[in-house]
């Protein structure tokens, strides 16, 4: 109904008010809630892998062999923290992705987390404890310290989670391009912020040792860290080349079709009505 001409019956009798009378505001809502579907599936590709490396690390670094954790407890309260306030904070003021209205709607009542969403969260966990507790080893083998070693994962973790932001910012398009440092300014402030953080705690006296049982790092560890990063974001790019292969081959890789996560009362029909011109008028209304 319309919400300023409209009658007053028409407006309680209606799902819908249009509070400026304006059909295109319909348009406008449904690529808003489309933004915001991605971007919450972009916090949890994000911060979901982050977060499961920070406990895993230590877990498999002490199953391979490791005496002591390669991550201390502080250290991996002070990750936990600081990637949820910078990086997942990146995905959440994303802007829109090109396309994104052209793209098929999702099913009623689609839960967020998909097969692929799944598969892509794995891969991002199982390569980042991978990187994370394969530099512990490096370092162990050039004979750094047990203090050595935990600032080499720490650093290892932090920069391979700036990574996956990085790859995770576009669905579909590569990472490897001039976009990754346009349309959100944010995200490379975070970045910085968080790269700064980390020098900082690596190499302040008193801070690095009493509290994160930390010690400062050489070139070579550092070395390591740019290395693991690269690997973590050409990893994630793979990923993504894969699931854009299989796209073009008719898969559902954006989960918008009903899944194992979904439950059988999740599963509603769509049987909304929608007129033969509903198509052309938005597109009509776009353009504008």
């Amino acid at each position: 109904a319309m919400g300023k001409e409209g009658t007053d019956v028409a407006r309680e009798a209606a799902e819908m008010i249009l509070a400026d009378d304006n059909f295109a505001t319909i348009i406008s809502a449904v690529r808003e809630g489309r933004v915001v579907w991605d971007n919450l599936r972009k916090v949890l590709l994000i911060n979901t892998p982050i977060n499961n490396a920070q406990g895993m690390s230590v877990l498999f670094g002490l199953l391979f062999g490791l005496k002591e954790t390669p991550l201390s407890s502080i250290q991996v309260l002070y990750c936990n923290l600081i990637c949820a306030v910078t990086l997942g904070f990146v995905a959440a003021v994303e802007p829109a992705e090109d396309g994104i209205m052209e793209l098929e709607p999702r099913r009623v009542g689609k839960r967020l987390i998909g097969r692929f969403l799944a598969l892509r969260i794995a891969i991002g966990t199982i390569t980042l404890v991978g990187c994370t507790v394969g530099s512990v080893f490096w370092a162990k083998d050039l004979g750094y310290t047990l203090e050595e070693t935990r600032s080499q994962a720490l650093n290892t973790l932090s920069f391979g989670a700036i990574s996956v932001t990085m790859s995770a910012r576009f669905s579909r398009k590569s990472a490897f391009h001039a976009r990754t440092f346009q349309g959100n300014p944010i995200a490379w402030w975070s970045y910085m912020v968080m790269g700064l953080l980390q020098v900082f705690i690596t190499y302040t006296p008193g801070l690095n040792d009493t509290i994160f049982s930390m010690a400062g790092m050489d070139g070579p560890q550092w070395g390591i860290v740019a290395l693991f990063m690269v690997v973590m974001l050409v990893v994630m790019e793979a990923e993504k080349a894969v699931r854009n292969y299989l796209t073009a081959l008719k898969y559902d890789t954006d989960d918008r079709e009903y899944g194992i996560f979904d439950s059988e009362a999740d599963r509603k029909p769509d049987t909304t009505p929608l007129p033969d011109e509903f198509k052309r008028f938005g597109t009509n209304e776009l353009s504008k």
